[in-house]
Order: C-alpha cells, then sequence, then structure tokens
C-alpha cells in the first residue's frame, strides 16, 4: 500500500507512461478516422474518474488536475461538435454504415367450423428501411405487402405503413415528422407477431382500434423522467363517410393520400412505476380527437361530426407470468349526418393473461433462446353501444370473444402459434368459432 508521500511520485511516473504509450498510438494511427462518439464518451468517462481521483490527493496534484480539466473541456467541445454539426466522424462514415434494415411478417391457417372454411395466407409482409443522416436525425420507414397477392379486384394491399423523421434534439424533447403510427392502445404502435399472442390481432385492436391505424402530419415526443413518457401529434384524421355500423371506425383510415380538410390532435402518455428485474408495471393513457370530414386526395365527403377517442392500458410482468389489458370509449359527434346506422358511441375492451411455462432446462444448444407461453384472453367490443335518436341497433355490432392458446419461440424472433377462439354476438344465429395456427418472425 502507498503512503500518502510516494503516491503523487507514482501517478507522476503512471501519467508519463500514458503520455509515451498514447503518443506512439498517435504516430501509429495518424492516417485512421477521427474517433467515434462512442469512443469520445468513453475517454469522457476515463477522464471523470482520473479528476475523482486527483481532486481526492488535494493540492499535491492541483498542476495535473488542470491539465485534466483541460482534457475534460476539450473531449465535451468534441462531443459537442458531433451532436451539432454531425462529426467530422460522421461525415466520413459510409453510406451504408448509417443504413438499418429490417422487417416481420405472418402466415395464418383459418378454420373456421360453420360453415366449413378454411384457408391459408401470407397475412403480410413489412420491409423495414431505415437511415442515420447524422447522430440527431434519423428517418424511419415501412412498405407492408397484406395478403397473398395484390390485386386489381382490391384484394391484397401494397402500402407504406410508416415513413417519419425523427429530430432527436434532446432527451425531453423530440420532434416527429411523416407518416407514423397513431398512439393509441397497445398493440398498434408495436404489432409485430412476436409482442402478442394469438394469431390473429384481438378483435378490440380490429375495430375499436382499427390497428394498423397512421396519421400523416408532426409532434413531439420525449422523457419527462426515467417513469414517464409522452407523445403528441398533429395529422390527418378519418373519412367518416366510411364508418360502419359493425366494423365501427376501421374502414375509415386514410392509407392513401390523406385528405386534411379536418385534422386530428392526439397524444399518450405511459407511466411506469414499477422497473426492476423480478417485476414491471407500465400504465399508458391516450386519446385522439378531429374531424372526420376528410377524403382521398382532398376530395372530402361533405358530412357534419367529429370523433373523439380516449383509451387506458396496462402491461404487468411478475415472474413467468404477463398480464395486460385495454379499454377505449369513442364518441362520433353528429353521427346522424353519416348515416349508415353508424353508432353514436362504440367502446370495447379486452383482458389477457399469460404464463411463460418452458423449463429454463430445456433451454440448451439450439433451443438456448428458446420460450413458450400458454394464454387467455376475453374481448368484448360494441360497435353499436349508442346509436342517433331513430336508428335500430345492429345485433352484430356487440360480440365478444374467448381466446386460448400456446406461443413457442425456438428463438426470439421466431415464433409459432396455435389458439381457438369461441365468438358470439347479439344476433340469433350468434358466430363460428376458429382454429387458428401461425407463424410470425422478424428481423
Amino acid at each position: 500500500m502507498h503512503t500518502p508521500l510516494d503516491m503523487p511520485r507514482a501517478l507522476e511516473i503512471a501519467a508519463a507512461c500514458l503520455v509515451l504509450v498514447g503518443s506512439a498510438l498517435a504516430q501509429g494511427d495518424a492516417q485512421a478516422a477521427k474517433p467515434s462518439a462512442d469512443e469520445l464518451q468513453r475517454r469522457l468517462a476515463a477522464v471523470e474518474q482520473e479528476l475523482a481521483t486527483l481532486r481526492a490527493q488535494g493540492e499535491a496534484a492541483a498542476a495535473r488536475e488542470k491539465d485534466a480539466e483541460a482534457r475534460y473541456q476539450s473531449l465535451l467541445e468534441e462531443i459537442d461538435a458531433l451532436k451539432t454539426a454531425g462529426g467530422p466522424s460522421q461525415r466520413a462514415a459510409a453510406w451504408y454504415d448509417r443504413i438499418t434494415l429490417g422487417g416481420y411478417g405472418e402466415i395464418h391457417y383459418n378454420s373456421l367450423e360453420q360453415p366449413d372454411q378454411k384457408q391459408i395466407d401470407i397475412a403480410r409482409f413489412v420491409a423495414y428501411l431505415g437511415y442515420r443522416f447524422n447522430d440527431w436525425i434519423q428517418l424511419h420507414s415501412e412498405v407492408e405487402i397484406e395478403g397473398s397477392l395484390v390485386a386489381p379486384d382490391g384484394t391484397g394491399e401494397l402500402s407504406i405503413e410508416q415513413l417519419h423523421f425523427d429530430f432527436l434534439l434532446d432527451r425531453h424533447f423530440n420532434v416527429r415528422a411523416g407518416r407514423f403510427l397513431v398512439p393509441l392502445g397497445i398493440i398498434n404502435q408495436t404489432h409485430e407477431p412476436t409482442t402478442f399472442n394469438g394469431v390473429e390481432r384481438p378483435d378490440f385492436e380490429t375495430f375499436v382500434i382499427p390497428t394498423t391505424w397512421v396519421s400523416d402530419g408532426a409532434g413531439c415526443f420525449g422523457d419527462v423522467s426515467d417513469r414517464l413518457k409522452y407523445q403528441v401529434y398533429v395529422g390527418s384524421s378519418l373519412d367518416g363517410s366510411k364508418f360502419d355500423p359493425v366494423t365501427g371506425i376501421r374502414e375509415g383510415r386514410q392509407e392513401g393520400v390523406a385528405g386534411l380538410g379536418q385534422a386530428a390532435l392526439m397524444g399518450r402518455l405511459d407511466y411506469s412505476p414499477v422497473q426492476s428485474s423480478a417485476q414491471n408495471l407500465r400504465l399508458g393513457a391516450s386519446f385522439f380527437g378531429g374531424g372526420v370530414n376528410n377524403g382521398p386526395n382532398g376530395v372530402n365527403p361533405g358530412i357534419d361530426a367529429d370523433l373523439e377517442v380516449y383509451s387506458a392500458d396496462f402491461q404487468y410482468s411478475v415472474a413467468d407470468f404477463d398480464f395486460r389489458g385495454v379499454y377505449a370509449f369513442e364518441k362520433i359527434n353528429g353521427a346522424e349526418s353519416i348515416g349508415n346506422n353508424v353508432a353514436s358511441e362504440i367502446d370495447g375492451y379486452y383482458l389477457e393473461s399469460a404464463y411463460h411455462f418452458w423449463p429454463d432446462d430445456w433451454k440448451a444448444g439450439r433451443l438456448e433462446r428458446s420460450d413458450a407461453i400458454v394464454f387467455v384472453r376475453y374481448d368484448d367490443v360494441d360497435t353499436q353501444k349508442s346509436v342517433p335518436p331513430g336508428v335500430a341497433k345492429d345485433p352484430r355490432g356487440h360480440r365478444t370473444v374467448w381466446t386460448s392458446g400456446l406461443s413457442f419461440f425456438p428463438t426470439d424472433d421466431l415464433v409459432i402459434k396455435t389458439d381457438y377462439q369461441v365468438y358470439d354476438d347479439d344476433t340469433a344465429q350468434g358466430l363460428s368459432n376458429r382454429f387458428n395456427v401461425g407463424l410470425g418472425f422478424r428481423f
């Protein structure tokens, strides 16, 4: 153990060695590219540690502390230069180093009991392309092919699901502009097949919050704190002339050239009061409000109505159990001007519990990253909760679904699913039950 008298001498020797090593490395790397932002951050952390040590030694280390302070400030200036101007290391990066490729897809087999109907479909394939212009401007885009064939008769679909720029200004305030996902519910913003149970998306997330629901516009997002996040956007709303008594607002989504006759305001808060290795709890609240007199290419249908949506959701994981649930209430002011038996109020919810039962002993070899989940979910959807005066409720609008099934992950990003669904509605004949098998992936 060094005494207080020989500590400064030891530091001087160490500092001299560092200078010699640094000089040799600098000569050997004279032609190398300038350091990256990550490397500068690593060096900054090392200098911070050195400063803490030197300050603890008092006046004997004052000169060396002054030198370390100068190097610390120099590193801060280099990092700021990278953030504000793209930096030399960013400018030197090849274009292919700035590109991110990804995607996801699903293959479904569905068997209906009555009538006896069986089908297999490549339900969707989505290709993701991201580009990093520098460390604070990023492009995110997704192109989706839905259905196995995009045909002139309207079956299948090819669309731009997302295309937006993120301007990462600060942890607390960032800007997003372009086509983005409406921040409602659980699945609309995170709908890759490996992130939810069941072959088909819940009925709630199909008709009440019609996944995938996009908007064209701009807004801001960020972290209020480590536990609270927010999103607020102004963007395109819906085409109310396409609302339906059974499918609700789903067909009103604008997926082509969106009309902006009446825009919408939307937002979301996510609060995570519990974050640990043992358990996690997230609570969410979201809203959407806007006029629905919008039509493709700006040709409006001429209706006088607007839509309000209020939603709350949660996700809770503890040990091997996962729980999630979501509720939404929708009010269509002026539904009578739309006609077509469209409801003035729509609501719905679902609750789901899941258990990860795959033994740790089986997670070895080729199945090192494997998992298996059993789950049960209950959906309740009412697209005819309340109707305008003089309009009779369509009994097909209120239905319930019990879904129970199994998800097997041979690895993190590939899932094989199977489930059985028991459907019911307010009609005399009811609805057909379903057996489903699916394969989903993301990369």
